[in-house]
């Protein structure tokens, strides 16, 4: 099954742009974030990304562009300025494409419309297709969109449709792991964009958030990818994820079965090295197959010989691993304990003969990527000598 992905960071760092030189190229295509308007007070306000073309065409697959369209009010969309700017960021993107010799697969128009509004979103879509012609033009929908029956009229105006099955539910804040997508729903609502005849992908998630709740459990904020989470009025954070297992079971039941108008999953977003709340590479690589991925998690201690014990744990494996929540280091014989510390959100506790390292209740997310390495905690003995680890 065709599988696709897109590149959705407003800032092209290097480890962005590395990212998409080695990994883009095992995808059959890749769409990029190019521009992001929206308005503000009635002001429209425009973002460009300074995508990397080089990095691009070093892929060697397929490139798209996406223009992102912010929330906008019925009076809005109803003003020809409006529909003005639209296409000339459309029309700006194609053409800064080609003059960097980029022949552009598809320019991907991404906007939330009111499920009331589409008849004016197709009139958008027409236009700009028009202006930017011959670059065909897709667009996203929402499973909303096609219980409304302007829908139909709609997708008939693009090349194609991508149909996004992922998005934080409120409903789903309770739950256990709550999840950015129900597969059973996405697998509902996948036979029900096949319905109208048209070509579309849909796109899945790889990302998560940090829900902020207040004490009353109402969401107060999302995070996604920050070092910062608001504190105000704060009684938890809750970690939104996309789930790698469900995520790898629909993959693995649509190239077993699927509509044939359905070409192939995008995926949003391609991971990039320091990414938190994204996917790991190995991560999504285990996932486009269809496999779930599975953590490794070893924790050992690391012996210097005059005594000192460090205690690391490390994941050898391609899916997130829990930390544990406790680490008891055991030794025999006659040495003594000079001192112990805990690392990085843990807690030691000090018995007979044994340093226990518990995860704190206030670590935050307790998980290690791929391939992470950290340090638990150390502890010092009289002398150097044999120590034995349980993990709990």
């Amino acid at each position: 099954m065709p599988q696709s992905v897109y590149v959705w960071q407003r800032e092209w760092n290097e480890p962005v742009r590395r990212a998409v030189a080695e990994r883009v190229s095992q995808f059959g295509a890749v769409v990029a974030l190019a521009t992001e308007i929206g308005w503000t007070n009635g002001r429209l306000e425009t973002v460009d990304v300074a995508w990397h073309a080089d990095s691009l065409r070093a892929a060697g697959v397929p490139i798209g562009l996406a223009l992102r369209v912010g929330p906008c009010s019925k009076t809005l969309m109803r003003d020809p300025a409006s529909l003005a700017a639209v296409v000339s960021h459309a029309q700006r993107i194609v053409r800064s494409a080609s003059q960097q010799g980029i022949a552009l697969a598809e320019l991907q128009l991404d906007f939330d419309c009111a499920t009331s509004r589409l008849d004016g979103y197709a009139e958008w879509v027409r236009a700009v297709a028009v202006a930017v012609a011959p670059v065909p033009v897709t667009i996203t929908v929402l499973p909303t969109w096609m219980e409304s029956g302007r829908f139909g009229a709609l997708v008939r105006e693009t090349a194609g449709f991508v149909l996004q099955v992922h998005s934080v539910d409120k409903s789903r804040m309770e739950d256990a792991n709550p999840s950015l997508c129900d597969e059973r729903l996405a697998r509902r609502w996948i036979e029900q964009a096949a319905r109208f005849g048209l070509p579309f992908r849909v796109a899945l998630p790889t990302y998560g958030y940090l829900a902020v709740l207040d004490d009353r459990g109402s969401l107060r904020a999302l995070v996604a990818e920050s070092p910062v989470v608001p504190a105000e009025s704060a009684a938890r954070v809750r970690h939104v994820h996309a789930d790698p297992d469900a995520m790898a079971m629909l993959v693995h039941e649509l190239c077993l079965s699927r509509p044939a108008l359905l070409r192939g999953v995008i995926w949003y977003r391609l991971p990039v090295d320091g990414d938190q709340l994204n996917w790991s590479w190995p991560t999504l690589q285990r996932v486009v197959r269809g496999e779930r991925p599975q953590p490794a998690l070893r924790v050992s201690p690391e012996r210097d010989g005059n005594g000192l014990v460090e205690v690391e744990a490390r994941n050898d494996g391609d899916a997130d691993a829990a930390l544990p929540g406790a680490v008891i280091v055991r030794w025999t014989g006659e040495a003594g304990l000079l001192a112990a510390d805990a690392l990085r959100g843990m807690q030691a506790e000090r018995g007979a003969s044994t340093v226990t390292f518990r995860l704190a209740g206030d670590a935050g997310s307790p998980r290690l990527r791929p391939g992470e390495r950290r340090k638990l905690g150390w502890l010092r003995l009289e002398r150097d000598m044999e120590v034995a680890i349980d993990v709990q």
